[in-house]
């Protein structure tokens, strides 16, 4: 049996808790961060290669560095050195290349020059020879006349045209005579049937005759020379006598015609293979000698 006895409601008193020295704003907010703080692990990131502070260093890892930095240098400047070198290198051939064509270029120019000395002088040379080419053709030209748009008969010889001469200088009134006659012989051309007859006589008055001789007749009679002053078949074709000129004065006489119709000129003729024009009859004749006579006959218009 227990010997305890439960103590009366009388005797029970409210006991104060006991207090000890401890701080009394333990818990504060402060506190309560820190705690937080505490209890969380922070992941720290390891560093690789972290060189010590330069407390740390001694004068002789100053030195292996300063060492090391010169041979940094050295080693870039060596490498800008021979940059340069091969840049120079290149820069000097360049130069010798540059002179090198600088020469080949100077030959080139006095060669050309020396071409185009040579191209005038041969034009020149040409020229002069066409010249005198052109001189002996006219000297040669100088007892022939043209007859042209005479048709041509199926049985035409040598004999023919003797014959048909013969009987052109009756009709113009000028007799010609068989020894007056050197040669006399039909062109033949590619786009005409009829080509002009070429009478070579023996002088050159004889030709200047029969010229002027033809020139009358036109003039005389109301009908030109034509076909029918021969009794040839046919409708009756204009017949034209003229000096034989060479190739080069032929363009030029046709060149002159063409200003002299252009321009009102009253006459347009050749003379021993000189051509000429003539405005009117009160001013004098102009001799044209080449084609540069009539451009500048054009400009003084």
């Amino acid at each position: 049996m227990s010997v305890a006895r439960t103590p009366t409601k009388n005797s029970s008193k409210s006991i104060s808790p006991t207090h000890y020295g401890s701080d009394s704003a333990i818990y504060t907010l402060e506190s309560h961060e820190h705690n937080i703080d505490v209890n969380i692990k922070k992941r720290s990131k390891r560093r690789l290669n972290n060189p010590p502070s330069t407390s740390d260093l001694t004068l002789a890892d100053l030195m292996v560095r300063l060492d090391e930095m010169n041979k940094l240098q050295d080693a870039k400047f060596a490498s800008l050195e021979s940059s340069m070198n091969a840049l120079s290198k290149q820069n000097d051939e360049i130069k010798d290349t540059v002179i090198h064509l600088s020469a080949k270029y100077d030959d080139v120019l006095n060669n050309l020059k020396k071409l185009q000395q040579e191209n005038d002088f041969f034009k020149n040379r040409i020229k002069t020879l066409e010249g005198k080419l052109e001189q002996l053709e006219k000297n040669a030209r100088t007892t022939t006349v043209e007859i042209r748009n005479v048709p041509m008969s199926e049985s035409e010889d040598k004999e023919n045209l003797i014959e048909f001469t013969k009987k052109f200088g009756t009709v113009i009134n000028v007799p010609i005579q068989d020894s007056e006659i050197r040669d006399v012989f039909r062109m033949k051309l590619k786009n005409k049937p009829n080509g002009p007859i070429i009478v070579d006589f023996t002088s050159t008055v004889k030709r200047e005759k029969v010229i002027k001789a033809t020139r009358t007749y036109n003039k005389m009679n109301t009908g030109r020379l034509s076909t029918a002053s021969f009794n040839m078949d046919g409708a009756a074709k204009p017949i034209y006598v003229s000096e034989h000129l060479t190739a080069s004065t032929r363009h030029l006489f046709y060149l002159a015609r063409m200003f002299a119709n252009k321009h009102n000129y009253e006459n347009c003729w050749t003379s021993f293979g000189k051509v000429y024009l003539k405005r009117n009859q009160n001013e004098s004749r102009i001799h044209v000698s080449c084609q540069e006579d009539i451009v500048n006959l054009q400009k003084n218009i």
